[in-house]
């Protein structure tokens, strides 16, 4: 994949994939960052990848089921995925709208998460 392909820049931290999320998330956005997870996850042979998003700050149902989908799919490849730094307005909309993000494991910060991998 490309650097033009990329929807979000990642890093490869020892052999996982660090995803910071500094941009607005829409439906079409959010379907191209799922196929360029995809292809660096098998392109790059990540044991786990993380989904930091304490940027975004709206998370809503179709974006959440997109993510979750992800999440799915990265594990089918042999992969965690752990999502990090949701801001308390993004869980609050998400606990309200009885939005469970599934197939993550789910840490505090981008240092929780590197030791939950």
């Amino acid at each position: 994949m490309t650097f033009k392909e990329r929807v979000v820049p990642t890093i490869r931290v020892a052999d996982c994939l660090l995803v910071p999320i500094q941009i607005d998330l829409d439906d079409k956005t959010v379907e191209q960052l799922q196929a360029q997870l995809l292809a660096e996850i098998q392109e790059q042979r990540v044991r786990a990848v993380i989904l930091d998003v304490r940027m975004v700050e709206v998370i809503d149902s179709y974006i959440s089921y997109t993510l979750s989908e992800t999440a799915a799919m990265a594990h089918l490849m042999g992969c965690r995925t752990v999502i990090c730094g949701i801001q308390p307005p993004v869980a609050l909309t998400l606990a309200q709208m009885g939005i469970e993000l599934q197939g993550f494991l789910v840490a505090r910060d981008l240092e929780h998460a590197l030791a939950l991998v």
